[in-house]
């Protein structure tokens, strides 16, 4: 086992036994509940999230009986919330023979990366300058619960959900909320590498923060006509590509 971050990593290939329903009650990483939430909502949300924060690696099996069992529900929830999960390009369906945890695939990561690199700059140059008090304290409370989480145990879980939530509020101020969850379904294996970045280089957390501080300043006060935007948002959305070819040589078995 490799650690980092208090995360663990198989470095061998997955085996059939690993089933997710295993990993999930051996690990108590069962969230609670949320309030009104159904059943189908409820398993979609933890399978997502562990599938997200690589708790379910690329590759893991998926038995929508025994998932069934530790949710304490019929199986109907539970095929509907590995449906959805598919539509995210999070699982693989096999027709007579199961279901898998995709693994990445370097095209839908590409994807990914390329929408958000096509959109984001745009609806921030839109707005630079042109936010409410309302949508700066917003903001502003975003970052500070992100400086916070810098200092956390399991900062990486907390800064990512942070740093997805700054992001969210982006699109929101700008009118598109729509765009942003159309957004989100195909960046799904961009936003996986970038975790896993991060839990062999975290340090470059705080560079996002760093940059994120630097988004608000120009939503706040406008952009200066000699800033170079293309360039850092690029830098910005592009933090996994320095460790990458390391991420994609020690953990092949990850990749499609």
């Amino acid at each position: 086992m490799t650690y980092y971050d208090e995360k663990i990593l198989p470095t061998g290939p997955l085996t059939e036994e690993e089933a997710c329903a295993t990993i999930l009650k051996e690990r108590k990483i069962l969230s609670k509940r949320i309030e009104k939430e159904n059943n189908r909502e409820y398993a979609y949300r933890v399978l997502r999230d562990n599938i997200m924060t690589l708790q379910l690696l690329p590759g893991t099996t998926i038995n929508e009986g025994e998932l069934a069992e530790l949710f304490h529900t019929s199986r109907t929830p539970i095929h509907e919330a590995v449906l959805m999960l598919k539509e995210e390009y999070l699982v693989d369906v096999y027709p007579q023979s199961g279901s898998k945890i995709s693994r990445i695939q370097l095209d839908i990561l590409k994807e990914g990366y390329f929408l958000r690199s096509l959109i984001e700059p745009e609806l921030i140059a839109h707005m630079a300058g042109n936010i409410s008090s309302g949508q700066a304290a917003e903001l502003r409370e975003n970052l500070d619960r992100q400086k916070a989480a810098l200092h956390q145990k399991d900062k990486i879980d907390t800064f990512f959900k942070l740093d997805d939530s700054f992001h969210h509020l982006l699109y929101q101020m700008a009118g598109k909320p729509r765009t942003w969850y159309a957004v989100k379904k195909v960046s799904t294996h961009y936003d996986r590498i970038r975790y896993l970045d991060a839990i062999m280089y975290h340090t470059e957390l705080k560079n996002i923060y760093e940059e994120h501080k630097k988004i608000f300043q120009i939503l706040l006060l406008g952009m200066a006509p000699d800033f170079e935007w293309k360039n850092f948002y690029d830098r910005h959305l592009g933090t996994y590509r320095k460790g990458f070819s390391e991420i994609f040589e020690k953990y092949p078995e990850y990749f499609a």
